[in-house]
């Protein structure tokens, strides 16, 4: 019988399974026997499969990022994102059309959160959005297409005065409505649920968008 290491992780495309232990990655075909494993990085405990399934990215919550391609198994690119001295386990998702991944990243401190746009071709990052001293970013997900991220606004003390769910559109955040604070940690939870690998598709940051702009 054999035994699986103990993940956090396990997400599938349908093709393959790729598990994450934090520190160590394991690849999966859909019928359950090892292609590969890999320990590039500290701490990563999630990760995301492109949508054309030819690569996949590993996120540590030290700021690095690693790339495999799914065609190869084997390691496109590690590089650090950011040196804040910080958990950085905010959400991160690649675009519909695989060209872009975007992350979610503490930028210059902990208390300012950035959105990195970096082209899959190279990984190279092409644009950034940081949010300022009002407000701080959770996560972020694709759905349909356009981009969703929910987070909270603070006042000049730093208390939450509104949590929030928005859009990512031509780099800014746009169209944001104030929830609930139990909808807020509900969908937190639903989101992190659904890196862990939880097939939940009916509940996303989009509907909950609509559900609030109506």
């Amino acid at each position: 019988m054999v035994v699986l290491p103990r993940f956090v992780s396990y997400i599938s495309n349908g093709i393959y399974d790729i598990g994450c232990t934090g520190q160590t990655v394991c690849v999966y075909d859909k019928h359950g026997a090892e292609l590969a494993k890999f320990k590039d990085l500290l701490y990563a405990y999630y990760s995301a499969i492109s949508p054309h399934g030819d690569m996949f990215v590993v996120k540590s919550t030290d700021g690095r990022i690693a790339v495999y391609s799914l065609k190869t198994l084997s390691l496109i690119k590690r590089f650090r994102y950011s040196k804040v001295n910080y958990a950085q386990d905010d959400g991160f998702c690649f675009s519909a059309d695989g060209k872009y991944f975007i992350n979610i990243e503490r930028q210059g401190d902990d208390l300012h959160s950035a959105i990195s746009v970096y082209d899959t071709a190279g990984f190279s990052r092409v644009s950034q959005f940081i949010l300022g001293d009002i407000g701080m970013l959770e996560d972020i997900e694709q759905v349909d297409g356009e981009l969703y991220v929910i987070g909270f606004w603070r006042n000049s003390d730093l208390i939450i005065t509104e949590n929030f769910v928005a859009k990512y559109t031509e780099g800014k955040i746009s169209e944001p409505v104030n929830i609930t604070k139990n909808e807020y940690e509900y969908y937190n939870e639903l989101l992190l649920n659904k890196k862990k690998g939880d097939n939940v598709k009916n509940h996303t940051l989009a509907t909950l968008w609509r559900v609030y702009s109506t």
